[in-house]
């Protein structure tokens, strides 16, 4: 007997780390895996499937609670989009509704752990929440290391004509419907964060790109109880452009062209003729269209009357009405290069140059009419062929006063105009992040986006490691205790200054630079043309 209690004894002990976490959450109980020192739960539904007649429509919370266990051991479909080079981690389908959750191994309800909500990037058509690069284990690794643990949570939302159909034969209601999801998703983890250990009290937002956006969505329009803090890596002011809906009922623009094609006739009928079109067809008019589009801008947020984006953000922004939680923002040094390499290399000079830097210009407004003769004079004189002033030079006429123009208009005038306006009521941390990471392409700088290999991992080895160390606990830091930490100071009007992250220089500097450039970039004439 004594010796089956000892076997017994020694089976338990190592049964017990190797057992499969699971978590009971209202819609069900669910089995993860554990690797890598995190417990991973992956292809979570927080929402119905947005098929049939909840195509386009705003996000319906599950109401059925299955029996069983179900596996959460793979992720679930990515959000219908392109094909693309880079590896989404999961198939592409219209159920797509789910989110992934990484916690420290072994944590279980009741741990109360802070956690960080992480909302993918790729201009509001592409990404998800399953993106290898994008993974949690790091930064949950990390936060255990430096005794702040917290739980890292991804997630899909609809994107392109799927999440952002856009017409005024859509309901109101159902507009935005990609921005709806990611609230819908934070209710969702409103009810069953503390099944999986965290704290609903202690959730963080936190985007890059189109995701920063988002974040700033969610701050700007979003009712309050539903995080307490937000991270912006390159808002995009939340919207570079944000035309009405009436805008794309027009001849030639992204409804009429979209409707035609995949055989709705324009009509009070064709919002139901289109939630019942086939679905490849419907993939592949929206596909074959965003990729013939600048920067695959063929559909954005429109702000309605009604809806959860009720009025233009800039408005709304002007006179403060936004949520009072505390705030991270902050840009790269040279934005604007990835979202100009269609002009990289034509060799054009005068006439020709300046006719195909104006075509940029308007090209990146969905209404591009709106934009008018007179800014386009200014933006001449701003960025002339050869700037005497540059946030990157290549040689590349053409190519550098585009990316330079385009990182100031969508990026850090952006940046500039939130906080400026934050820092009058709550408390804001800004930064610029000026560091060139080896291996990166010298041509496109310290390119967006290019922050997330070291907050992500892949690149915090080498010489990058303590640098990236050091950038991430001050993101851990903030979700933790919503400070970054004491060599980080506040944004204030009366201390305008950022920090800049650059390996062997972390230090705060002043906000003051290309302030002529993003000055005119947030004058209201300008904001009302490119519609923010």
């Amino acid at each position: 007997m004594r010796s089956f209690l000892i076997l017994f004894g020694i089976i338990h002990a190592f049964a017990s780390p190797l057992a499969a976490p699971i978590v009971n959450l209202d819609i069900g109980a669910f089995r993860g895996s554990s690797d890598n020192g995190s417990d991973v739960f992956l292809g979570v539904p927080y929402a119905q499937p947005p098929v049939g007649r909840l195509r386009f429509v705003t996000p319906q919370a599950i109401t059925t609670r299955t029996s069983g266990i179900r596996n959460a051991l793979q992720f679930g479909n990515a959000c219908p989009q392109p094909p693309d080079d880079e590896d989404l981690g999961a198939p592409v389908g219209e159920d797509c509704l789910f989110l992934n959750v990484w916690r420290p191994e072994g944590t279980k309800e009741g741990a109360d752990l802070p956690v960080l909500m992480w909302i993918h990037g790729g201009m509001f058509v592409e990404g998800a929440g399953s993106d290898p690069t994008t993974r949690g284990e790091h930064i949950v690794g990390r936060s255990v290391d430096i005794g702040k643990p917290i739980i890292f949570v991804s997630i899909n939302y609809r994107l392109n004509t799927f999440g952002f159909l856009a017409s005024t034969h859509v309901p109101v209601q159902d507009l935005n419907a990609g921005l709806q999801d990611q609230a819908a998703a934070l209710k969702f983890l409103q009810k069953n964060l503390r099944s999986f250990g965290g704290d609903p009290e202690k959730v963080t937002i936190w985007g890059q790109s189109a995701g920063a956006g988002s974040v700033a969505s969610q701050i700007i329009y979003g009712p309050s109880g539903l995080f307490r803090a937000g991270i912006m890596d390159s808002d995009t002011g939340p919207f570079k452009n944000s035309p009405p809906p009436s805008t794309y009922d027009l001849p030639g623009f992204p409804f009429d062209v979209t409707a035609r094609e995949v055989g709705c006739t324009p009509g009070p009928a064709v919002f139901e003729c289109l939630q019942k079109a086939p679905f490849e067809t419907l993939l592949n008019v929206s596909n074959t269209h965003q990729l013939a589009t600048l920067n695959q801008q063929f559909w954005q947020p429109t702000p309605a009357p009604g809806n959860f984006i009720n009025e233009r953000a800039s408005t709304r922004i002007v006179a403060g009405q936004f949520l009072d939680v505390p705030m991270i923002i902050g840009t790269n040094l040279n934005e604007g290069t990835t979202f100009s390499t269609s002009l990289l290399g034509q060799n054009l000079t005068g006439t020709a140059q300046l006719n195909a830097f104006d075509g940029f210009v308007r090209a990146s407004a969905i209404d591009s009419s709106k934009i008018t003769s007179d800014v386009l004079s200014r933006i001449h004189q701003l960025y002339p062929a050869s700037p005497p002033s540059l946030p990157h030079a290549t040689g590349d006429e053409l190519f550098d006063r585009a990316a330079a123009w385009y990182g100031d208009n969508m990026f850090l005038a952006a940046r500039r105009r939130f906080v400026d306006a934050a820092s009058k009521k709550q408390n804001v941390w800004a930064y610029h992040f000026r560091e060139l990471v080896p291996g990166n392409d010298p041509t496109l700088g310290v390119f967006h986006s290019s922050e997330l290999n070291l907050l992500f991992g892949s690149a915090a080895t080498g010489i990058e490691k303590d640098f990236a160390d050091t950038y991430l606990d001050f993101y851990i830091n903030f979700v933790h205790d919503l400070n970054p930490g004491a060599s980080w100071q506040r944004f204030t009007p009366d201390r305008q200054a950022v920090i800049q992250l650059k390996r062997d220089n972390v230090t705060m500097i002043p906000d003051d630079f290309r302030t002529e450039f993003t000055s005119f970039e947030n004058l209201p004439e300008l904001l009302n043309e490119w519609e923010k």
